[in-house]
């Protein structure tokens, strides 16, 4: 889309359900269920004027997407846009991701889940792959923090592949690319809770 190759700093916002996402969705694209879409944006994008382009395929023939507009639209975001039903995904040969069948499927935790499953198991690791400087402004308890840019190399540091590993990052973007790279390395139980502030109580971590 070249409204997306324009602006470097603009998201991509896929507003259906996570179970639709990992279906089908932009590979690049931040999955925000609609109901979560202001308290998303109000904690992610201080940028009001940042270049927000939602869609849902045609789970509903638009209708979430232009209505997650106008909701940003309301609360002061002044670029948000909405990808047509009919679209095709085609930026720069990124293609749209779709599960064909009996491959992995992105697996979400919310935060109240990955808080409840992290202090019932101690052998949960919740994975922080924001860089340093986020991470010393603030961070979960008890969490460890691998930057995505360095997971690949730091993989022996999480040596048991079926341990269940929560990933987190700032919006949801670094923590997808973690998600990836785990699971293409053999790591069987991997959780993706996208954002920090998904965590109860996490405020602007």
């Amino acid at each position: 889309m070249e409204l997306f190759a324009a602006n470097s700093g603009a998201v991509i916002l896929d507003v259906r359900s996570a179970e639709s996402y990992a279906e089908r969705h932009v590979s690049i694209a931040i999955n925000v269920p609609f109901e979560r879409v202001a308290d998303y944006a109000e904690t992610n994008i201080p940028d009001k004027d940042t270049v927000i382009i939602c869609y849902c395929f045609c789970d509903d023939k638009g209708g979430a997407a232009l209505s997650a507009c106008v909701l940003l639209a309301d609360i002061g975001y002044t670029n948000a846009w909405y990808m047509e039903p009919d679209s095709e995904w085609t930026y720069e040969g990124t293609l749209v991701e779709e599960n064909q069948g009996g491959g992995s499927v992105h697996v979400f935790i919310t935060g109240n889940e990955a808080r409840e499953l992290f202090e019932s198991d101690p052998a949960v690791i919740l994975l922080d792959v924001r860089n340093r400087s986020e991470y010393d402004a603030g961070h979960i308890d008890g969490s460890t923090l691998i930057p995505v840019a360095e997971l690949e190399g730091r993989l022996p540091e999480l040596p048991d592949r079926g341990a269940t590993i929560i990933v987190y990052c700032r919006s949801g973007v670094r923590s997808a690319s973690a998600y990836e790279i785990l699971t293409s390395n053999g790591y069987v139980n991997v959780l993706d809770m996208q954002s920090v502030n998904n965590w109860p109580g996490a405020g602007d971590q």
